[in-house]
């Protein structure tokens, strides 16, 4: 029997796949998700991001129990952005799901998985993807860390996928994987989110923050959220209670190098 975590529905029909990566920085151990959705709609799914490959048993392990109760088989791999974590899965998961295609910003796919090149279907932000009695739309990022990035939002539950846009890593603790935020209070998430975008959004060091977080707050006014489900880091259930922290950790960064520079003006 193995000890793989299973799936956990965060939101109607929205599920959370994946594994926990143990790491340890400056000695202490550290935890960190590559995380992947599927949005189950009444006809077909949807697989927000692949998954890292180390958690390939786990992941399949996970998609074999959701479809056990019911839940449709994929029909669509929606790949955030050209990163391991979020799409070095894409040519199992298309072997694993023959019928499907992958969808979004697909313009580089074709030199990683050639064999699949002719299931590699461009959508552009606006554009819905039909899952039957819901619907996935694809978002320009907030925050955007590849040119192709995209994010996408399902309205049914109130969902937004924002990829690596809420990044953050969380000490471990026993009971504490596969809590959402607000299950896991203690984590540092301001800090972590700091730490996070100085490795994986490195340019948010040199930036004023404040125009990114005006564009994330008008993506959430015009698409009411109940949860955000990111790449890294746990989902965020209560984003009115969260949200502050998530923001300070963004202007953390930036604010530290910018103050350097000016002192050294």
């Amino acid at each position: 029997m193995s000890d793989y975590p299973p799936p956990r529905e965060l939101a109607d029909g929205v599920h959370w796949l994946g594994d926990c990566l143990i790491i340890e920085h400056e000695g202490t151990p550290i935890h960190a998700y590559s995380s992947l959705y599927l949005v189950a709609g009444r006809q077909t799914s949807l697989l927000v991001d692949t998954g890292h490959p180390k958690d390939w048993p786990a992941i399949t392990r996970q998609l074999a129990e959701l479809h056990s109760r019911g839940v449709a088989g994929v029909a669509y791999v929606f790949p955030t952005h050209a990163e391991v974590p979020h799409a070095a899965n894409l040519g199992r998961l298309l072997d694993l799901y023959p019928d499907a295609v992958a969808v979004g910003d697909v313009r580089d796919y074709h030199l990683f998985f050639p064999e699949v090149e002719e299931r590699l279907v461009s959508r552009a932000a606006g554009e819905r993807i039909d899952l039957g009695g819901r619907s996935v739309l694809l978002l320009e990022p907030a925050i955007k860390d590849l040119v192709s990035s995209l994010w996408a939002y399902d309205a049914h539950a109130g969902v937004l996928f924002p990829s690596d846009g809420f990044a953050y890593m969380h000490h471990h603790k026993a009971g504490e994987c596969w809590r959402t935020a607000e299950e896991a209070p203690d984590i540092p998430i301001a800090e972590f989110t700091a730490l996070f975008n100085a490795y994986a959004l490195y340019w948010t060091r040199f930036c004023e923050m404040d125009p990114s977080i005006d564009a994330l707050d008008d993506v959430l006014a015009k698409h009411p959220t109940a949860l955000i489900a990111p790449g890294h880091g746990s989902p965020i259930a209560d984003p009115a209670a969260t949200l502050p922290k998530v923001k300070e950790g963004l202007r953390i960064g930036s604010e530290q190098v910018l103050a350097g520079a000016s002192t050294a003006g």
